[in-house]
């Protein structure tokens, strides 16, 4: 089957991308083609998320699993296919590109056709994508110096410190 999916931006009223691609994809390779449609940064920590129709979060479908497949619930983009969780015309979904910010794309489901593509491809382009990362965050500098100090003070970033130092020593038998 064929999806077609609308993309837009809260961020940019302009913004509009349709994107086809084969529901046997995963959400991986839908999840890659945003990211080049839209000259991202691939190394940014992404989710899907199906949501009802007014845009509330119900399943995360993430890029990383980070209970190391401990939770069987846990949907990840390179074994889930779309297919097996999108199934109808005019589901939703929501793109957060931008964890830090909560920052999101929102896709819908508009059309569903009995034929197949090998690669997604984008059937329409309009306007200028949201930066991927918040400007007014990277206006300070480099995001990776953050100075605890500055967000804590003094007293309370010594003494965040010293707790994260006991914790790389903890005992894994005394947590369980």
């Amino acid at each position: 089957m064929l999806y077609k999916f609308r993309i837009i931006s809260s961020e940019n009223d302009e913004f509009i991308r349709e994107i086809a691609i084969n529901s046997q994809s995963t959400f991986f390779d839908l999840h890659r083609f945003i990211v080049e449609e839209l000259d991202y940064e691939k190394s940014q920590i992404t989710s899907f998320f199906l949501t009802d129709q007014h845009w509330h979060k119900e399943l995360e479908v993430t890029l990383i699993d980070m209970t190391d497949g401990q939770n069987p619930d846990i949907k990840v983009m390179d074994t889930t296919k779309l297919g097996e969780l999108i199934t109808e015309k005019k589901q939703r979904l929501l793109y957060v590109f931008d964890q830090f910010a909560e920052r999101a794309l929102f896709l819908e489901l508009f059309e569903i056709k009995n034929s197949d593509i090998d690669q997604p491809q984008c059937t329409r382009r309009e306007g200028t994508p949201p930066a991927q990362l918040d400007s007014s965050a990277m206006e300070s500098g480099d995001l990776t110096d953050i100075d605890l100090s500055e967000i804590l003070g003094n007293e309370e970033s010594e003494d965040f410190l010293d707790h994260g130092e006991q914790l790389d020593s903890y005992d894994e038998e005394e947590w369980y």
